[in-house]
Formats: C-alpha cells, structure tokens, sequence
C-alpha cells in the first residue's frame, strides 16, 4: 500500500468527524438554554404556590391558637411571605418576558438572561444567609427573655422546666446551634438545587458560544 492510500485509510476511520456549523451549534444551546430557563421558571412558580400555601397554614393556625409569641412570629412569616410571593412573581414575569421577546443572536439573547438569574440568585442568596443569624439572635432574646423572667404564660413557653438544669440548657444550646447550621447548608443545597444548577448550564452555554470556531 502506498503511504498516500495508508494515511487517507486513516483519517477516514480515526480522525474526528469536523464539527458542526456555527448555526448548528447556535441552535442546539438555544434549545439547551431555553430548557434551564423553563425549568428556574417553574421552580419560581412552584415558591410561589408553597409561600401562598404557607400563607394560609400560619393564618389557620394564629386565629386557632392562643399564642401571641407564635402570633408575633406569624405576622412576620406572613409578611416575609408577601414579600416573597411579589418578587418572585415580578421575576418570573421579568424572564418570561425575555423569554418570549427574545431576538437578535443568541450570544447577547444568553448574556441577557444570565444577568438577571445571576442577579436575582444572589440577592436571593443573600437575603436567605441574612435571615438566619437574624432569626438566631431573635430566638435568643426571647429565649432569655423567658429565662431571666420565668415568664411562662405564653403557650409557646409552658412546656419549658420551670428551673431547667445546667443539662438542659447547654442540650438546648447545642441544638439550637445544630439546627442554625443545618439550616444553613440546607438553604445553601436548596438554592443550588432550584436555581445555581441551571444558572451553572446557561454560563457553560454562553462559554461554548464564546470560544472561537474551530
């Protein structure tokens, strides 16, 4: 055989298939894309409901229960819900928006996209890793609250040991610590899951349109 024929025999059977065409590629992470987008858009609708939902159980259960520390407590669960449902609702018009107009390459179409979830993720980030020292330091006042005054008339406190030993109240520390940090984590995992995965597939879309054709 002469080289000629050998090294034709060998790109035909070894070498890589060329790649596709810019459109190709173009089309194929827009369809990508748009099914990332889809999905953050129906993990917000489903915030949505659950906060609605909440919204609801918290209402049954202050206008059942005699407790105004949990009523205190629900009125702001409630409002932080509002909150919630509000935004989420304005941010997923905002994407579905983009969604439905979108025009022009799908370069700047993604670049647009991402700006938005990038910055609706970290103010969400934000607001979640606030909330729980804020919601540690309330626990604890009133904790000592109900401590230094033996003040035990609420509902909420009558299951307390009238003088808790030194056991109990280092096993309630612990616990409670246990819990911050788990919850910390938990909403770290819980963000991920609904929204900085897909965020993570529209960055990796827009870095494959980016590198140069080859």
């Amino acid at each position: 055989m002469e080289l000629d024929d050998f090294k034709a025999l060998y790109q035909s059977r070894f070498e890589q298939v060329p790649d596709k065409s810019r459109a190709d590629l173009e089309e194929m992470l827009r369809k990508r894309s748009y099914t990332a987008i889809e999905r953050i858009l129906q993990n917000l609708l489903w915030e949505v409901g659950a906060s609605l939902v909440i919204m609801l159980v918290l209402a049954i259960v202050m206008a059942t229960w005699s407790s105004n520390v949990f009523r205190w407590l629900g009125v702001g669960l409630v409002i932080l819900s509002i909150i919630q449902v509000v935004a989420f609702t304005w941010q997923y018009r905002q994407l579905k928006t983009r969604l439905n107009e979108a025009s022009g390459s799908v370069r700047h179409y993604l670049q647009d996209i991402v700006e938005v979830i990038d910055r609706f993720v970290r103010i969400y980030y934000r607001y979640c890793m606030i909330s729980v020292p804020v919601a540690m330091i309330l626990g604890g006042v009133v904790g000592f609250y109900v401590g230094v005054t033996n003040d035990r008339r609420d509902p909420a406190f009558s299951a307390l040991p009238e003088n808790p030993t030194v056991l109990f109240t280092v096993a309630s520390i612990i616990v409670a610590i246990a819990f911050v940090i788990g919850t910390y984590f938990m909403l770290k995992w819980y963000i991920h899951r609904l929204y900085g995965q897909y965020l993570e597939d529209l960055k990796l879309c827009l870095r494959e349109l980016n590198e140069p054709p080859r």
